[in-house]
């Protein structure tokens, strides 16, 4: 058990579910807060902060790729230890971007956005977070790290 706890591939588990029920309660937020009586944000700046949610939908699936690529090709990148603090940041990033789009939602729901498009990014956020799937660790096919 305890090598199991000290898993790279359990800690992003428990980290991946962690980001869904913070959504969750992003949910649960957005419902209890009170809109004020204010005037709603126009349709075109809705679609923008739309969009902008979205779009990191799109990033927290291919921008860590994208953005670790030339690291690592560099041959002083190659240990195990920096192959896995690779792993791990794209890990992190891309649930950081996942969670971007919720916050999104958020801040359309203060606005009194149409709720249609607050559900959208509320939505799209937890489906990609449960959806999302950080691959094995590197390092685990060839024993150097113990295995979740």
């Amino acid at each position: 058990m305890e090598r199991r706890v000290q898993s790279p591939a359990f800690t992003m588990r428990v980290m991946k579910y962690a980001f869904v029920v913070s959504a969750f309660l992003f949910i649960y937020v957005a419902i209890k807060i009170p809109v004020q009586s204010q005037r709603p944000v126009s349709p075109p700046v809705e679609l923008v902060i739309a969009f902008a949610g979205l779009a990191c939908i799109l990033g927290g699936f291919a921008l860590p790729r994208v953005l670790f690529q030339a690291a690592e090709r560099a041959p002083q990148n190659n240990s195990a230890e920096a192959r896995l603090k690779r792993w791990m940041t794209k890990g992190i990033l891309s649930l950081a971007y996942f969670e971007a789009c919720i916050l999104f939602g958020l801040v359309l729901h203060v606005l009194q956005a149409r709720t249609w498009l607050v559900e959208l990014l509320f939505c799209a956020g937890i489906t990609a977070e449960l959806i999302w799937s950080p691959g094995k660790p590197p390092g685990t096919e060839m024993g150097e790290f113990p295995q979740g």
